[in-house]
């Protein structure tokens, strides 16, 4: 941590003198926590203000902050990941990266499937409902959305493995 992270930490926290591993370990657990539970807090108030943007038939201000918050978040997070190698599992035994790779792929076949019937309910029933416009879905928007769902679950797919390697002797 550098100093100017030091600082703010003493200030969020309300501490002044220096803590031993057990307290920073409650503090980090602490703080992940509360991370945690703003990603999603931020998840939900971006898409009730877009809900509203939508009705309204304008984009605000808050709309955009709460993007750009949440995506900073991420993004923070995941290059400290990165950098520090965290996100990279490591397998010694065959069996178990196999069995791993298998549940990857129920889990990225799952999410498909979510993240596709979300986008048709979203995209071709509650945004056309919130602007007046009539439900329209026809076979090529479902086409459309079932070939993107295909294409994201693919992608998690070759991320994710890529985060697994095997330790050979």
């Amino acid at each position: 941590m550098n100093k100017l992270e030091t600082k703010l930490l003493k200030h969020y926290i309300g501490y002044e003198q220096p803590r031993d591993e057990y307290q920073q370990g409650v503090i980090n657990e602490t703080l992940t926590t509360a991370n945690l539970y703003t990603f999603y807090l931020l998840t939900i108030c971006m898409v009730i203000s877009l809900i509203f943007d939508s009705i309204n038939h304008k984009f605000t201000f808050g709309t955009f902050a709460l993007f750009f918050i949440q995506q900073f978040n991420c993004y923070y997070v995941l290059s400290k990941m990165r950098k520090s190698g965290i996100d990279v599992t490591e397998f010694d035994d065959d069996m178990d990266y196999k069995e791993q790779v298998k549940i990857l792929k129920n889990k990225t076949i799952i999410g498909a499937i979510q993240w596709t019937l979300w986008m048709v309910v979203t995209m071709g029933y509650i945004f056309p409902t919130l602007w007046g416009d009539p439900i329209n879905m026809d076979f090529t928007q479902i086409m459309i959305f079932i070939c993107s769902g295909i294409l994201f679950g693919v992608l998690c797919y070759v991320f994710a493995k890529g985060k697994l390697n095997k330790v050979e002797d």
